[in-house]
C-alpha cells in the first residue's frame, strides 16, 4: 500500500516530521490515499484533504499537522493490506517483542520509555504490527510524551533516551494488558491464550472491516506468548518487573 503527502514547500520541513517511519520520496501518486496541507485564503491558516475533499475547516498549522498525523496514521492502519495494527507500545527483548496493548493515554509511551531506559529495544509506542504468521513488525514513530501530565505531547526521537529502534519482525514473548493507575502496584494475572487473542482483537483498528485477517493474526501472536492483565503503578518499577521475565523458549 502507497500513501502521499503534499505540501508548499514552506510547510513541507514541519510535515516532515509527522511522515510515517521510514517514508520515502514517491516516484507516483497512488490513485486514493493522496494527502495534502493545502493554503486557505488566509496566508496563516491551512486545511487538510485526503484525495482532494477536505478532512478539516481551516486551522492553524499546529492543528493541521496534529490532523495530518492522525489521520494518516489511522488510514495506514485500516488499510494496509498485508498487516494488521494492534493499539500498542511494542519493545524486543533478546529477540522477542514484548507488546503493551492500550488506547490512548493509558500509559504506554511511559512504559515503552522506561523499557527502552532499562535496555530494551525499540519498536513502536503506537502500533503492534502483525503478519500473518503473528510476527510484529517495527513501527518506530518518535515517542508522544506528555508535557507535565496533560494531555498536550510533544515527539521526541527515541535516541533522546539512549535508545535505538528495532529494525526486524520478532515472534512475541509477552502480552501485558496494563493502564496506569496511582499508587497500583504491578501483581498481574495470568491469561490463557484464547484471553490474549480476544484482547488484542478489541485493540485492533481493522477489526470490523477484516474481522477473519485480524483473528488469524491475533491468534498466531499469542499462541506462544505468556499474557497477563493488571494495573500498574510506576512505570520504572513495571518495566523492572517485565524485564525479568525470561523469554519463552
Amino acid at each position: 500500500m502507497t500513501v502521499a503527502v503534499s505540501a508548499d514547500p514552506q510547510h513541507f520541513a514541519a510535515v516532515r516530521d509527522f511522515l510515517p517511519p521510514r517514508a520515502r520520496r514517491a516516484r507516483h501518486l497512488p490513485e486514493r490515499g493522496r494527502f495534502a496541507l493545502v493554503q486557505d485564503t488566509d496566508d496563516a491558516l491551512l486545511q487538510v484533504t485526503c484525495d482532494e475533499q477536505p478532512i478539516t475547516g481551516s486551522v492553524d498549522l499546529r492543528l493541521a499537522l496534529g490532523i495530518l498525523d492522525a489521520e494518516l496514521r489511522m488510514y495506514i492502519a485500516l488499510h494496509a493490506p498485508d498487516h494488521v495494527f494492534v493499539h500498542a507500545g511494542v519493545v524486543g527483548v533478546e529477540e522477542q517483542a514484548l507488546i503493551l496493548p492500550g488506547r490512548s493515554f493509558a500509559g504506554k509511551t511511559t512504559l515503552v520509555a522506561a523499557l527502552v531506559q532499562a535496555g530494551a529495544e525499540y519498536w513502536s509506542d503506537e502500533y503492534a504490527v502483525l503478519d500473518a504468521d503473528g510476527l510484529v513488525h517495527p513501527y518506530p514513530k518518535p515517542l508522544s510524551m506528555r508535557i507535565d501530565a496533560t494531555r498536550v505531547t510533544e515527539e521526541r526521537p527515541i535516541e533522546s533516551l539512549g535508545g535505538r529502534a528495532g529494525n526486524r519482525p520478532l515472534s512475541v514473548a509477552l502480552i501485558a494488558f496494563t493502564s496506569y493507575r496511582p499508587r497500583a502496584v504491578w501483581a498481574p494475572r495470568s491469561c490463557t491464550a484464547g484471553e490474549g487473542a480476544v484482547k488484542l482483537l478489541e485493540h485492533s483498528v481493522a477489526a470490523r472491516s477484516r474481522p477473519e485477517q485480524v483473528l488469524a493474526a491475533v491468534r498466531r501472536a499469542a499462541t506462544d506468548a505468556v499474557v497477563l492483565e493488571g494495573d500498574r503503578g510506576d512505570a520504572t518499577e513495571a518495566a523492572s518487573a517485565l524485564l525479568s521475565r525470561p523469554p519463552t523458549s
